[in-house]
Order: structure tokens, then C-alpha cells, then sequence
């Protein structure tokens, strides 16, 4: 989306002089002039306030202004001014903190939960001829699904927390953001709950293995399916919305324009969900014909796909956590991290 960002940044701050920056305010020269605030070196974090801005740093000799061409960014400014972005920044932590949370922990207690059943051709779906230690991983993973679905509701507060986004009017899609959260974030509670209505080890891949047992003629799970479905749903409505804060205020975080293989494609996340969903497909065609083979092919499909998701998501969090931490400490302007001219402190 923006070719070579390096270079952008260079373009935009420095110019053909290597005594003047350019700042949002426009060119300003560091002849005669000191660093007025406090400002860490880029290399070794020693405290230059105080120091010419033209010299270099006493302890590692790195040049001033490279500290100072690393703590602005003009860009910044010459965008719409969102109102309070120390509490949007606020609401982007509480919001996808929470749901990331929510996220792990439904994997987790979908492992406790459904796994240790599906991964024991022995163990059948009634719970009880388990054995003791089965229950006991069963109990645990109700109670992390229980807080999946808590951490789910206190994310759906996060969208009220980042209302000054639409206030501000950055554009006009930052309320169709806001909205999409919400809704997302509340069609994600619902499937958790859901899915943590059925009986242990009542899922899609243990109902596909046993029709497809021997002697059996197979058997067309609609409902199962249905619910392992289900948080698709609220989970594509999600990546959607995210995938528009991203366009909106993904600008405002160097880190973020700046990344090349850190920073996370939405679409890639939710093609991988799609191959999960393709793969549950896959289950429930084996499982309705009697084709253990295919059945088997939906779960490798369902893994691997999964996994996918699972390291996009966390990409995804990693970004939106840079945007938070520009919009809670914005870049400095250049002309307050410069003291005055020497000129004009004389005439004054």
C-alpha cells in the first residue's frame, strides 16, 4: 500500500541542507539553536536537552539530528485532529486486549474442553465412563471458556471508550467502525455461548469420526456444524472493521507505515478463516457420506488454517498496539523540541 516507506519519511523531514529539517511547520534550521526538551538518543538513550542541536551525542557520538529526525514525524500533524486520542488510545488497548484474551482463551478451552475427547478414539461422547483426570481437564476448560466469554463482555465497552474518533469527525466512517466493533464483539458472545451450551466433546470432528466408523452409514450434522461455525461470524465482522481502523488511523503510527513483514494483512487472516471454515466443510460432507478419508482431510485442513489465524491475530494485535501507543504519545513538533534562534534570543 505505500511503496518503499523509508524513503517517504526521509523525503518529508530532511532536506538537501543537512542543517535544516523540515518539519509540519514547515523548514527549520539547527544552526545556533539547542535541544529545549528532553530527547533520548536514538542510540544510546542519553538525555540531549541542552545540547547543540548541529552536534552529536557525548556519549555513543551518534549526530543530534538523527535523535531528532527519529522523534518527529510531521505526518502526524498534517492530519485531522482526533479529539482526546490519549483516551481512543485507552479504548483500542481495552477493546482488543479483551478480545484478544477472549481469543486464547476459547482456544484453550476448546483444547481442554472437545480436543481430549476428539484426539481419544476411546473415549465416547457420554461423560460418564470418562475417567477422572478427563473430567478434571473438562472442569478447567469450562471454567477458561466462563472467562472467554467474561473477557468478550468487557470488550464490547471498548467502542464507547474510542466515541471521540467519531466526535472528531477523522471521517465519516469512524461511527461505522465504532458500530462494527460492537456488533462484531457481541455476535462473538453469543457463539461462545453457544457453543459452551453443548455437552463436552459434542463437536463437529467427534460426531464426523464416529459416522464414519465402521458399520455406520453416515450421518449429515447440520447442527454441529452450525455451531462450530458460529463465531465466524462475529469474527469476520471484526477483521472487517479492523481492516478500516487500519486505513483511518493506521497513518498516524510510523511504526506501523514503516513495517514490511511485521505488519499484518487482514485479507491474509481472513482467507485462512475461510480455509477453516472450508475444512469443517469438508468434515461435514465425510461425515454425511460415510468417508473417513475426507473427514480426515477437513481436520488436517482445520489445523493448519487455524494456526494461520491464530499467528495473524496476533500480528493484528501487535499492530493496532502501535497505533494505540502514537495516538496516547503523539510525536513531539520540531519547533518546540528546538530552543529559540540565537538571533532572536538577542533581540529580545
Amino acid at each position: 500500500m505505500w511503496a518503499r516507506p523509508g524513503r517517504i519519511v526521509v523525503r518529508m523531514t530532511e532536506s538537501s541542507d543537512p542543517t535544516i529539517l523540515i518539519g509540519a511547520d514547515g523548514p527549520e534550521s539547527l544552526d545556533g539553536r539547542r535541544i529545549a526538551e528532553t530527547l533520548p538518543c536514538v542510540s544510546c538513550t542519553y538525555d540531549l536537552r541542552g545540547l547543540e542541536a548541529t552536534g552529536a551525542c557525548p556519549e555513543c557520538g551518534v549526530l543530534i539530528r538523527q535523535s531528532i529526525l527519529r522523534s518527529i514525524d510531521p505526518e502526524v500533524h498534517r492530519m485531522p485532529r482526533v479529539d482526546r486520542p490519549a483516551f481512543v488510545a485507552f479504548g483500542v488497548r481495552w477493546f482488543f486486549g479483551a478480545m484478544g484474551l477472549s481469543f486464547c482463551l476459547w482456544i484453550v478451552s476448546g483444547i481442554l474442553v472437545n480436543l481430549v475427547v476428539e484426539w481419544n478414539e476411546m473415549l465416547q461422547v457420554q461423560s460418564t465412563a470418562w475417567p477422572s483426570s478427563v473430567r478434571n481437564l473438562v472442569g478447567i476448560g469450562r471454567l477458561v471458556a466462563f472467562m472467554s466469554m467474561a473477557a468478550a463482555a468487557v470488550a464490547i465497552a471498548g467502542p464507547w471508550f474510542m466515541r471521540s474518533m467519531a466526535s472528531s469527525k477523522v471521517s465519516g466512517k469512524s461511527l461505522r467502525i465504532l458500530l462494527q466493533l460492537a456488533i462484531g464483539a457481541c455476535l462473538w458472545l453469543v457463539a461462545l455461548l453457544l457453543q459452551d451450551a453443548r455437552e463436552p466433546g459434542a463437536v463437529m470432528a467427534v460426531f464426523a469420526r464416529e459416522s464414519t466408523s465402521i458399520g455406520s452409514r453416515g450421518t449429515w450434522l447440520v447442527t454441529p456444524l452450525l455451531i462450530t461455525l458460529s463465531p465466524m461470524v462475529g469474527g469476520w465482522i471484526l477483521l472487517l472493521a479492523v481492516r478500516s481502523f487500519f486505513g483511518e488511523m493506521g497513518r498516524r503510527s510510523r511504526e506501523f507505515r514503516q513495517a514490511t513483514t511485521k505488519r499484518q494483512k487482514v485479507l491474509d487472516v481472513l482467507w485462512a478463516s475461510l480455509f477453516w471454515c472450508m475444512g469443517a466443510g469438508l468434515q461435514f460432507v465425510g461425515a454425511g457420506n460415510g468417508l473417513p478419508t475426507l473427514v480426515t482431510f477437513g481436520t488436517v485442513v482445520r489445523f493448519i488454517s487455524g494456526l494461520l489465524v491464530a499467528i495473524g491475530i496476533i500480528y493484528l494485535l501487535m499492530n493496532l498496539r502501535w497505533i494505540a501507543f502514537s495516538l496516547a504519545t503523539p510525536p513531539p513538533r520540531l519547533k518546540s523540541i528546538l530552543s529559540s534562534p540565537e538571533g532572536e534570543s538577542e533581540s529580545s
